[in-house]
């Protein structure tokens, strides 16, 4: 009565991967930036990216900040050591040259 027609499977969405917007080497830069001037760099790149409304941007400013946090933990702690050696450097060297001179 009815014609049958071949059930054909759903098809299935594709799925692709968008274009990078940031290249490696422009990646690696912010990174360096953020690591050796966590304070004025890092923070501000950190800003700039965290505040566009892409996703690549948002991730890009996330890494930003976490770089920029473990640099100035870093550099805190070793002001610190430092700061804390200083006076046990000095004390050594001062005996080393006792020691030597005759």
């Amino acid at each position: 009565m009815y014609q049958q027609y071949p059930q054909y499977p759903q098809q299935q969405p594709v799925y692709y991967q968008p274009a990078q917007q940031y290249g490696g080497c422009l990646k690696a830069l912010l990174y360096i930036l953020a690591f050796t001037m966590p304070l004025p760099v890092g923070i501000i790149i950190a800003i700039v990216f965290l505040s566009r409304p892409d996703q690549e941007s948002k991730s890009l400013g996330n890494a930003c900040l976490i770089v920029s946090i473990v640099a100035l933990v870093i550099q805190c702690c070793l002001t610190i050591v430092a700061i804390v050696a200083w006076p046990t450097l000095l004390v050594f060297f001062a005996s080393l040259t006792e020691s030597m001179s005759y």
